[in-house]
């Protein structure tokens, strides 16, 4: 039989109950663990702390955040029965009636192997935070304060959890909507490894790659640019322990096709992009450097299926504050004219890999990468441009190009492409 894990806790929470509202509920199967169960004030649920317990981070702008919202201020003496209520998880509580509180002991220590806190009804426990912080706002009404008074919520608090029992329980109660798959993986400590490498090696980029649905930039407030799927993307590009340089058989076609795939790829075997940590960073603003450099030559322009206008001075986020591949920063290097479908960028920079090796488990870039693509990206575009004329059909139609980018003889012609220009002997 498993065991609750041994952790050190003194982080009170302590909630002021009537014990006729609040029950505690043994488990049926097994005594380390049991449950309280009742309704509580909001005014004391809101003390409750959110902690690591649940897979998503709360939406406020949600149409669920909005329809609870509208509860409280309309019919704050139903909310009880209208809304599911919150599940808590913690590792010790007691509840003492004759004093009428239920105190709950936390963990003080952020630990990857210790879950607890709200592992459902997320979106409750901000609404309500964020509406006592309005109230007791200095321009709040005595309407918005008495509406809190009247808010009562239902409450589960269940004690003793394992860490895979909080995985399991938050997984199941979370289904207002789907969990998404890298939320569950990093939610499992699964992409620890993933979350170290980008913050070392991109901690200019970290705080916009989101590892959890809803996550805001810290420093910003808004919502996080890219998600780790969009790493994973790009890194399967260019990752040469799982498609050699030098293999026209094997082509990372499924970076374009399909992102829940090259999740699975990681969670296979996360060693196989440890060692792309070098070039992580380089990797990630590789495609955003590429369609840089395509959109400014002459064939490319607003007529064409996969290009779209830009704004004039437009840089990808990935870019802001790069300097160009020369000595010192130069202003608007890297200036976009148009925007280039994946379906064109990601075979291309594909083709790259035969310029990374390996090196005691390390993959690093053996040859200037961006000065091959400044030397050579007219003759890689003539290439595709070549393969788009011959084989896209329907050169009106948009959703031609997913066909198109998931043709591996596309992503082979540009490999070769790439092979042939290092094969040929340099000019004196």
């Amino acid at each position: 039989m498993s065991t609750k894990p041994a952790i050190v806790v003194s982080s009170q929470v302590v909630l002021h109950v009537l014990p006729q509202f609040i029950k505690r509920i043994p488990d049926p199967h097994d005594a380390r663990r049991w449950c309280y169960v009742g309704t509580v004030p909001a005014l004391e649920a809101i003390k409750l702390l959110r902690g690591t317990a649940n897979p998503r981070v709360g939406n406020l702008h949600s149409k669920v955040a909005d329809e609870i919202r509208t509860t409280i201020q309309n019919e704050p003496r139903d909310f009880h029965y209208m809304n599911r209520g919150m599940i808590v998880s913690t590792p010790e509580a007691n509840l003492d009636t004759d004093n009428k509180t239920l105190t709950l002991e936390n963990p003080t220590v952020d630990s990857p192997n210790v879950l607890w806190g709200i592992l459902d009804g997320g979106h409750t426990f901000d609404v309500l935070k964020e509406q006592a912080a309005t109230a007791a706002g200095d321009d709040a009404g005595a309407s918005s304060i008495a509406a809190l008074k009247d808010t009562w919520v239902d409450v589960k608090i269940r004690v003793g959890l394992t860490k895979d029992e909080v995985i399991a329980a938050a997984v199941a109660n979370n289904t207002s909507a789907q969990l998404r798959p890298w939320t569950l993986a990093n939610f499992k400590g699964q992409l620890q490894l993933l979350k170290q490498i980008v913050a070392k090696e991109m901690p200019d980029l970290a705080g916009d790659i989101a590892f959890r649905e809803n996550e805001t930039n810290e420093a910003t407030g808004e919502e996080r640019t890219w998600d780790v799927l969009d790493v994973l993307q790009r890194a399967t590009l260019l990752n040469v322990d799982l498609f050699p340089g030098f293999e026209p058989s094997k082509q990372p076609v499924v970076a374009y096709a399909s992102k829940s795939r090259v999740l699975d790829l990681y969670l296979d075997d996360p060693s196989k992009y440890k060692g792309m940590s070098p070039i992580i960073a380089s990797a990630f603003r590789m495609p955003a450097m590429v369609e840089a450099k395509l959109s400014h030559l002459p064939k490319v322009h607003g007529n064409l299926a996969f290009v779209t206008k830009a704004k004039s001075g437009e840089v990808d986020d990935s870019l802001k504050g790069q300097p160009g591949p020369v000595k010192g920063y130069q202003t608007g290097y890297w200036e976009r004219k148009y925007r280039i479908s994946d379906a064109v960028l990601f075979p291309i920079v594909a083709a790259l890999r035969p310029l990374i090796d390996t090196n005691g488990g390390k993959q690093e870039w053996v040859r200037d990468e961006m000065q091959f693509v400044n030397d050579n990206i007219s003759a890689l575009y003539d290439t595709f441009l070549s393969f788009y004329k011959d084989e896209v059909v329907d050169k009106t139609n948009k959703a031609s190009l997913s066909g198109m980018g998931k043709d591996i003889r596309l992503w082979q012609i540009l490999h070769a492409k790439v092979l042939a220009i290092l094969a040929a002997p340099k000019r004196k």
